[in-house]
């Protein structure tokens, strides 16, 4: 079952896997003609049987009880596969007679009344009647539909201009996986954005702290180590992890009235900008965010920026978890801060039987 952006999944869910089981997974049906008709000729050109792959998961989600999130593929085909069954009900007749069956019948007649109940506006008869209006699925299944837009997003930024990200808060990262392979390759992180980038090294540092040996570089004879060395340490591993990158990394750089601990830089974009900040869990953590990192970000162009919490103690952990859930903003500024703990604390050693 995938997760809609509606309270009727069930319903939803039941319709799109009898629409899929019909037009294409009949026995039939060649799925390579479907993909072919509602798709752009580069994406099923360059990545076919990614093509069959997402259309399959999209029949077998539908078709199971367990709840699966859509990344941006799954989006991009299943709204092109809407598309083109609102077309389908446009030029048949007897679509609605064909395409919803018994089932689909049952929970559309029961979420039709749910609504009813909520909203008393429309008639019943109007609510179920929305309901077998194909093209107006889209409004109700996509919290967006900005992959619509990626050759224009793409193209904008090509030629360095964001507004449209900017404006929409449109991470283009998400949608990395649509773009023709030509340009995919150009980003070996698979990260059009340096933000990505980053965030995609806190990825990697969190799994090597949690599954490696790595937070024993931050303890020093029982004790934990001093906030120089805790940058130091992670110097030299944004060194080495954009090494070929073209990223320029300055530690303590002057900032207003005070430095960052990390300015990132890559090229003219805006985005392609950051700045990390580090505090200690034990220290004055709200300040930090709140004054400090803003302060920072206000007296430059630099408009992404990350705050990193390291945390050496089970109680240290708690609070800065609790900061997170209480800290979030959506001011033009603190909203591109990105929160994250760097989790120091010390691991058991597995038991040797």
């Amino acid at each position: 079952m995938i997760l809609f952006a509606t309270y009727h999944q069930e319903a939803y869910n039941c319709i799109f896997h009898h629409f899929l089981k019909l037009e294409i997974f009949n026995g039939q049906t060649d799925v390579g003609d479907i993909i072919e008709e509602i798709l752009p000729k580069y994406l099923y050109r360059e990545q076919y049987h990614k093509c069959v792959k997402t259309i399959e998961e999209l029949y077998y989600w539908t078709g199971d009880k367990f709840y699966h999130e859509m990344n941006a593929f799954h989006e991009f085909i299943l709204y092109k596969f809407i598309d083109y069954m609102g077309d389908l009900q446009k030029e048949l007749p007897d679509f609605n007679r064909l395409y919803f069956n018994e089932r689909c019948r049952i929970l559309i007649k029961e979420a039709s009344q749910k609504d009813f109940e909520e909203d008393s506006e429309f008639s019943l008869e109007e609510h179920e009647e929305s309901f077998y209006d194909v093209f107006y699925y889209p409004d109700v299944l996509f919290t967006d539909t900005d992959f619509l837009m990626i050759d224009t997003l793409y193209n904008q930024r090509k030629l360095g201009n964001i507004n449209i990200e900017n404006s929409l808060g449109i991470n283009i990262d998400y949608y990395f996986e649509l773009l023709p392979i030509d340009i995919q390759e150009q980003y070996k992180t698979k990260h059009i954005t340096l933000t990505g980038e980053v965030s995609s090294m806190l990825k990697y540092i969190t799994e090597r702290l949690k599954y490696g040996n790595l937070y024993k570089l931050f303890w020093e004879n029982e004790d934990p180590v001093r906030e120089e060395r805790i940058q130091l340490i992670l110097e030299n591993i944004m060194d080495a992890y954009f090494y070929n990158q073209a990223v320029e990394i300055t530690r303590e750089a002057m900032l207003g009235n005070g430095k960052v601990d990390f300015k990132l830089y890559k090229n003219t974009n805006e985005d392609e900008k950051v700045l990390i900040e580090i505090k200690k869990a034990k220290n004055y953590v709200k300040k930090g965010y709140e004054k400090q990192l803003t302060d920072y970000m206000l007296s430059t162009k630099y408009k992404n920026a990350f705050y990193l919490i390291a945390c050496f103690t089970d109680d240290e952990y708690d609070k800065s978890m609790k900061f997170i859930r209480e800290h979030v903003y959506t001011d033009t500024i603190q909203l591109y801060i990105n929160i994250s703990i760097l989790d120091f604390r010390k691991r058991k050693s597995a038991s040797i039987s």
